[in-house]
């Protein structure tokens, strides 16, 4: 009978050491996120009349917010409608920021892939793809951001160009920003670059949530990979740009 009891009494308290361990696992994390603009290598793309305002809103900075959630099997990841930017309210590229990436970016962490609805004129595509490896490399730098131990790892992006993220063990998840995860703790900053611009995510605030973040993965749209995506994208742009040509003969 007291072998009973005790069987009873660990089975119980590993029950309820299981249900707060997964509780632990739900979490909102808030990024600012920094982006740097080469005005001379955007401006061509920017209407004459519009050119000058786009300066003045780089020259001044663009930072919008980020927010991540996350049940430790799947994630979710999109912008706050609210835009963070001080100085003014001409924040014409924030918005556009926002526009673009208003559809969340999901994570499936049991079966290793990534999902993102993109709205692209009148068709939809859902992009399914796996989950991108950046093939990590870790190195001994470190430095302390948000108030976490942090230490540096390298890896490279789908275009062959460097992403440097910083995670801390002191937060035990695998996720971050955008599409970045798999390191050995919460990535709590990051950043990638392309030709014309950088994005910097800094982590600014955690919450360890009490209740359990429900995720459902879209459905909707032509499910393409990201590679099925982009060509898509080339041929419908080059198509507008055949019609705009003709229209301008």
């Amino acid at each position: 009978m007291k072998k009973l009891i005790l069987s009873v009494c660990f089975t119980t308290i590993s029950c309820i050491a299981s249900f707060a361990q997964a509780k632990k696992e739900n979490i909102k994390v808030i990024y600012n996120t920094d982006f740097i603009l080469d005005f001379d290598k955007v401006k061509n793309s920017i209407p004459a009349a519009y050119q000058a305002s786009f300066k003045s809103e780089i020259d001044r900075g663009i930072s919008v917010k980020f927010v991540l959630e996350s049940n430790g099997k799947m994630s979710s990841f999109k912008p706050e409608i609210k835009i963070d930017n001080n100085q003014s309210n001409d924040n014409s590229i924030a918005q556009m920021i926002i526009a673009a990436e208003a559809n969340p970016q999901y994570k499936d962490y049991e079966k290793n892939e990534f999902y993102n609805v993109k709205d692209f004129g009148v068709k939809t595509f859902l992009i399914k793809d796996k989950i991108f490896d950046y093939q990590w490399k870790i190195t001994k730098e470190k430095t302390e951001i948000a108030g976490y131990n942090a230490t540096k790892a390298v890896g490279i992006d789908e275009d062959g160009k460097e992403v440097i993220a910083w995670y801390t063990t002191s937060l035990p998840y695998r996720d971050g920003p955008y599409r970045y995860a798999n390191l050995p703790g919460l990535i709590v900053k990051a950043e990638m670059s392309t030709d014309e611009f950088k994005a910097v995510f800094t982590m600014k605030e955690i919450e360890i949530l009490d209740k359990d973040v429900v995720i459902t993965l879209p459905t909707k749209g032509k499910v393409v990979t990201d590679k099925e995506f982009m060509a898509e994208m080339k041929a419908m742009n080059e198509r507008h740009n055949q019609v705009n040509q003709g229209v301008d003969k």
